[in-house]
């Protein structure tokens, strides 16, 4: 990818997986120690969760790349990378 603007390396991986077919997704998630449920991002490839890749790098390219996209429900939310044209 070029001409993308300062990215972290976290947030150039994030773009290279969405490049091919991955999706973030914001969804609410329990904790199995505490029992408390918070929503999580998690950076999705092949339906797997890739670890290492998660809020910090979703708010870094947000606003910029992704776009809301189908399959969403009341608890999960998916992204994936805005197509040009």
């Amino acid at each position: 990818m070029t001409n993308l603007p300062n990215l972290s390396n976290r947030a150039k991986k994030a773009m290279d997986i969405l490049a091919d077919g991955g999706q973030f997704c914001c969804r609410l998630e329990r904790n199995s120690y505490t029992g408390r449920e918070q929503f999580a991002y998690r950076l999705l490839k092949e339906g797997r969760v890739v670890r290492g890749i998660g809020l910090a790098a979703f708010y870094e390219i947000k606003d910029k790349f992704l776009v809301i996209c189908d399959g969403n429900t009341s608890v999960s939310t998916y992204y994936t990378l805005r197509r040009e044209g």
